[in-house]
């Protein structure tokens, strides 16, 4: 009695140290319709309120701790020259469903982006 105790015992301790030493990330499983991919959103066109194509997004920048910090959109340009690199905040952008592909649209103009100072990307 005393012997299969103390395996339990061990057991027990065994189990705890592996539950504290594993990480546990609370996330979800599954995208909700609610829920965009970056893969998806990079290479989008950009319309006006008025259905024109302005630009596209080039890239999405992230903070250190996962935060969103700009969305880089790419204007200007005429078949990928000429283009300019402005930098707006993501909630300046309306994310639609489009059927399978997204609509992104932005109440800025091209001129008013164009306006923009041009963006920077850290060297690295």
């Amino acid at each position: 009695m005393t012997r299969v105790f103390l395996k339990s015992l061990a057991a027990s301790a065994v189990l705890a140290t592996s539950a504290m030493a594993t990480p546990v990330f609370a996330v979800d499983n599954m995208q909700t319709a609610d829920e965009f991919r970056t893969s998806k959103l990079v290479g989008s066109k950009v319309y006006n309120s008025a259905n024109e194509n302005i630009g596209s997004i080039e890239d999405i920048v992230l903070k250190a701790d996962g935060s969103m910090d700009e969305v880089v959109l790419s204007v200007g340009g005429f078949l990928g020259i000429g283009d300019k690199y402005v930098a707006v905040p993501f909630s300046n952008l309306k994310i639609t469903r489009d059927g399978s592909s997204l609509k992104v649209v932005t109440d800025g103009t091209k001129d008013s982006l164009k306006a923009l100072p041009d963006y920077q990307f850290f060297k690295s």
